[in-house]
């Protein structure tokens, strides 16, 4: 036999194995989600090499590794929290539960609330013995200011940094080496050098150019209360660490002032700062009230995990936890969603606005790639007279997500849900309007990766005024957008629904 062919034989059968190897994998982490796993075998078996990449690279989720350690340090977390909320911050945990909302305060949202309290396995009947994940129980007595555009959230999270005594906690997914990026970063160091304590967690994945770059470690250097630490393990050697993405946005200073949205730390969100074409879109907001010490435990749960679990007494201290009090009439349940976390949380607040609208659903959403359930939900809301309206951005910074996202448009529009593109800037902002009555706000794009694999973070708010700012704004955004209609599903090529049925197909891995 030629030399080449046994060269080929064997790395024939080398290729044979791995791609068994692959199917296996697939098979054994993926049983709960057939049509994810239905796409990665026929891509392994009908392109092996490349699909096999593919996959190391993109489709190995960790949740069975990785996942289940998170889900390790969440549980150890929590029972530290009890504790605390038992001996040191007893008096915390007895004036915060006059803030929790019980049935006769919902008032018209009752609906909505009693089957998210089932999704997200809260008793109300008693607080104390409700499991004390971040989020499971609604508060009153808060306040919200929307904000939109980094020309107006930055200034406000800079002053508030500012004015810290005791300590700030920031959480960003992309924390860019650029202009605002050095700002921020002064501002934190400085505050630090006057003894507070600051701390700072970026995910490795969105914030690689500045880690590999180096950008950070000017800053730390020598400022011994300003700590930094990447929330996921990925690197160049383990690509596919890259799955369970932190992708909160969290900044709370002192523990009374919180800041939470879409915004990540760049200078593209700053108009002034950045070209048009460069230039991004976004909501974010000022949260007051006693749902900030829910997102103070959020931040230091992950904190606690991204740390391995080091200096856990020093977490649980009054100077996060001061004593809440009343400062508006929103009532406010903090999302934490994720593996440890709450599991698909995003996606049970999504599917709740579906099941649960009487009026309307408003929804815009960067990335609009849901599953085919959840789409069908929207459908038949639409169906029952729901008016269901859809805002993606025209101008998309990853244009296989916009073709995924036309690929819904022909069941949405034939079933009644008004699909709109906003035009102009690209549009990263993330929110969902019910009934004009409740909103969900946050990071949470309306796809399966922030459903099921990333960590996100939102508000489920009712009450107040932050839902009439919110409806406001929509009207805006809708002011600002071009309504996709029947003309344009005539006005498609052929190639334009081939394109869009081939990244439609990779929905469940985007």
């Amino acid at each position: 036999m030629p030399h080449f062919e046994l060269i080929h034989l064997i790395c024939a059968g080398v290729v044979a194995v791995a791609a068994l190897l692959i199917i296996l994998h697939i098979l054994f982490t993926m049983r709960d989600d057939s049509e994810r796993a239905s796409l990665w075998i026929i891509l392994v078996l009908c392109i092996p090499v490349l699909g096999i990449i593919l996959y190391l690279l993109a489709g190995i989720t960790r949740r069975n590794t990785l996942g289940k350690r998170i889900s390790h340090a969440v549980e150890e977390f929590l029972k530290s929290r009890d504790e605390a909320e038992h001996r040191s911050l007893k008096d915390y945990r007895d004036v915060m539960e006059r803030f929790i909302c019980r049935g006769d305060a919902a008032g018209d949202t009752m609906d909505h609330r009693r089957m998210l309290d089932a999704l997200l396995h809260s008793s109300l009947e008693d607080p104390a013995s409700a499991p004390m994940i971040p989020g499971t129980i609604p508060l009153t007595g808060n306040r919200l200011e929307l904000l939109c555009d980094g020309s107006a959230a930055y200034p406000a999270m800079i002053e508030c940094i500012r004015s810290a005594r005791h300590n700030i906690n920031m959480q960003t997914f992309i924390f860019a080496d650029d202009r605002i990026g050095r700002i921020m970063m002064g501002e934190l160091k400085k505050k630090a050098q006057e003894g507070v304590q600051v701390r700072v967690i970026c995910d490795r994945f969105g914030s690689f150019k500045s880690l590999f770059s180096l950008f950070f470690l000017p800053y730390l250097k020598k400022t011994p209360n300003l700590k930094m630490i990447p929330f996921s393990n990925a690197s160049l050697l383990t690509p596919w660490r890259i799955q369970l993405r932190n992708h909160r946005k969290l900044l709370i200073v002192d523990g009374r002032t919180a800041f939470i949205g879409g915004l990540n730390i760049s200078e593209e969100n700053f108009k002034w700062m950045t070209s048009p074409e460069k230039e991004i879109h976004d909501f974010h907001c000022r949260l007051t009230g006693p749902s900030v010490g829910e997102l103070q435990y959020a931040f230091l749960c992950d904190w606690f995990y991204a740390s391995h679990k080091k200096n856990k007494e020093d977490l649980f201290t009054r100077d996060y936890f001061p004593m809440p009090e009343k400062c508006g009439d929103s009532i406010v349940r903090a999302v934490a969603s994720g593996h440890g976390y709450l599991f698909e949380g995003s996606e049970k607040a999504f599917f709740t606005a579906a099941s649960t609208a009487k009026k309307s659903i408003w929804i815009i959403s960067p990335y609009f790639a849901p599953s085919k359930d959840f789409s069908k939900a929207l459908r038949m809301a639409s169906a029952r007279g729901v008016d269901v309206r859809l805002i993606v951005p025209r101008n998309n910074n990853h244009w296989y997500v916009k073709m995924a996202a036309r690929s819904f448009y022909e069941s949405l529009i034939g079933n009644g849900v008004r699909v709109f593109e906003r035009l102009g800037t690209f549009t990263h902002a993330k929110a969902m309007l019910v009934d004009g009555e409740w909103a969900y706000f946050g990071s949470s794009n309306c796809d399966i990766r922030s459903f099921r694999l990333n960590y996100e973070l939102d508000l489920l708010v009712s009450q107040g005024d932050f839902t009439g700012a919110l409806h406001r704004q929509f009207l805006e955004e809708l002011k600002n957008s071009e309504e996709m209609g029947e003309a344009y599903l005539a006005s498609r090529t052929r190639p334009q629904k081939l394109l869009e049925s081939v990244c439609a197909l990779m929905t469940p891995v985007l």
